[in-house]
């Protein structure tokens, strides 16, 4: 079998002092062979079958032994993408962000498949980014761009990424971050709003 890479993608925000939002998007690559030793690492800290690891859900010690296991994981690291948004604006920096991120985990990165976490009614834009990038040649139909459950253990280190970068910047939180970011290459990329 032939090793493929997947990006599972996740986001998370936050309210900034100008009263503007943070908006981040993280991708967080992995190989088809490590990520069953990852399904189970993260699937025996679950305190509840069916219950998904959400950063902003657990404790801060959990915090840590979480990031722990993620930094313990053999992932191919990692792309963050943020920006700033208003209120209203989430889904225009959403479009943004994945019009950066869709054309570089596809021709650079060379990820197969991209897994998003399902925003229910919200996928429908995602869908809508994905068919501009193909038609504008951005992107080729053999990356394939599905949505994923929030249960899906192989969504919940972008979930950590993406928040622990937000804790760490403007919550004051920094060591889930610093556990994660001192173990995986993960490359911060601000994108300017339009």
């Amino acid at each position: 079998m032939t090793e493929q890479t997947t990006a599972h993608v996740d986001e998370a925000g936050a309210r900034l002092a100008d009263g503007r939002r943070l908006y981040v998007v993280a991708a967080v690559l992995s190989s088809s062979t490590g990520q069953p030793k990852l399904v189970e690492a993260l699937t025996a800290l679950q305190l509840a079958p069916g219950e998904p690891l959400h950063f902003r859900t657990e404790r801060p010690d959990r915090r840590l032994l979480v990031a722990e296991a993620i930094a313990d994981a053999a992932l191919h690291g990692a792309i963050l993408l943020a920006t700033s948004t208003t209120n209203t604006g989430q889904e225009d920096a959403r479009r943004a962000l994945l019009c950066e991120l869709l054309p570089r985990l596809e021709h650079v990165e060379r990820v197969h498949q991209v897994v998003m976490e399902s925003r229910a009614g919200g996928d429908r834009h995602d869908r809508r980014t994905r068919d501009r990038l193909r038609q504008s040649r951005q992107i080729t139909a053999a990356l394939r761009i599905d949505h994923g459950p929030k249960a899906l253990p192989l969504l919940w280190p972008a979930d950590w990424v993406a928040s622990a970068y937000v804790a760490a910047h403007h919550h004051n939180d920094r060591d889930p971050w610093e556990i994660i970011s001192s173990a995986h290459l993960i490359e911060v990329v601000t994108v300017d709003p339009r």
